[in-house]
């Protein structure tokens, strides 16, 4: 097979994937249409090293420390600092995932397995990949299989999750937010001040921006470096991608300014997808017992966990648990149910801003405290443990 041939293929299990999440919005994971095609597909005789033959995953070093940084310039310290109590929550959340899955899962199962299921259901793909490449180091290849598994299905428990519980949790507290809709009217976005200065527009183009953002990959596995193994580059990375975007040297969202995310996303799933050509039957049979018993102990202590912090601090059950359930799927999950709930309840364009106001700043910050930085430091200290 030649490589042009294996890249089509490839990328068209991921077409397929992202048209059927499309279709459904979004209740049918992309990655996982994406995932039964590329299994089925090795199933029935296409080559095992068919992602390998499309030279992707030989990039995907580059790719995640690169995509990780990125994640620390999709919202400003300001906005997550003035969702403080999402931000606990979402902590909470995985504190919850951690404790359950690493002791009585652990106990079941060991700790090769545990680890595999709390990273994916601690949050998304980057974290998913981490333990992923842990399982690859500590002679478990198998083990890649189940964190996929995870990682696929887990939005379709998080997803009717925390649509259920923020509609009740708007028909309990209609009245409120309806009162408060005129609160943010006419409030003016102020641009955050930067110790460093913008790059003229003439000069902010695509390869000027990758140099940045490589720049501070760069400086992160250096440093992960030097600790020689002890701090995953992910956790470096990310924290340094959190720190040039606050200091103003790295723009927001700055993979999709330069127009290279949808690429570095495709590396990325190659490192990821390519372990499909280990999933045997017998193997994926092997793994239904682990599964449900993950899922069981995950969801019931980022419940848990969520309710128990979202009391201490004043938020409504549902909303709580809402907000940890974004662990499950993350964005762009998250921003869907809320566009849904508010186009579903509203009965005109005032009452559907209304309850995107209240709904979209703590589900936003959820995923983004859980999936785009919680998860990953989690995974990074998880990993140890094998």
């Amino acid at each position: 097979m030649t490589q042009i041939l294996a890249f089509l293929i490839f990328i068209l299990a991921l077409a397929i994937g992202e048209v059927v999440s499309t279709a459904t919005k979004a209740r049918i994971p992309s990655l996982l249409v994406a995932m039964v095609l590329m299994m089925v597909g090795f199933w029935v005789g296409l080559p095992k090293d068919l992602v390998a033959k499309t030279g992707l995953p030989a990039l995907a070093a580059i790719a995640t420390p690169m995509i990780v940084a990125h994640m620390g310039t999709l919202m400003s310290l300001k906005k997550v600092v003035q969702q403080w109590k999402a931000l606990l929550i979402g902590a909470g959340a995985l504190v919850g995932v951690g404790v359950l899955l690493l002791t009585i899962y652990s106990s079941i199962y060991g700790l090769p397995i545990a680890v595999a299921a709390a990273c994916p259901i601690s949050g998304g793909i980057v974290a998913s990949q981490i333990a992923m490449e842990a399982m690859k180091t500590a002679g478990k290849p198998e083990l890649q299989v189940l964190v996929l598994l995870f990682l696929v299905l887990q939005g379709l428990i998080g997803m009717p999750l925390a649509s259920n519980l923020l509609k009740r949790d708007v028909k309990k507290n209609w009245d409120k937010i309806m009162s408060a809709k005129g609160a943010s009217a006419g409030a003016e976005a102020v641009p955050e001040k930067k110790l460093l200065p913008a790059l003229p527009k003439a000069y902010a183009n695509p390869f000027v921006l990758l140099v940045k953002l490589a720049f501070v990959a760069w400086l992160a596995s250096l440093v992960a470096g030097l600790t020689n193994g002890v701090i995953n580059v992910s956790v470096v990375a990310i924290v340094f991608g959190l720190i040039a975007y606050f200091l103003g040297f790295l723009e927001e969202d700055i993979l999709t300014k330069s127009g290279a995310f949808t690429f570095f996303m495709l590396l990325l799933l190659s490192a990821v997808m390519g372990s499909m050509n280990l999933a045997t039957p017998q193997l994926i049979v092997s793994f239904i017992g682990p599964i449900l018993v993950g899922f069981v102990l995950g969801v019931i202590g980022i419940v848990v966990m969520s309710w128990l912090v979202g009391k201490l601090i004043g938020v409504s059950a549902g909303m709580a648990i809402a907000i940890g359930s974004t662990a499950l799927y993350g964005f762009p999950g998250n921003y869907l149910i809320v566009q849904e709930i508010a186009r579903s309840m509203s009965h005109n364009d005032e009452e559907k801003k209304a309850l995107l106001d209240y709904l979209l700043p703590p589900m936003i910050v959820g995923g983004y405290v859980t999936v785009t930085i919680g998860s990953v430091i989690f995974a990074g200290i998880v990993i140890k443990f094998i």
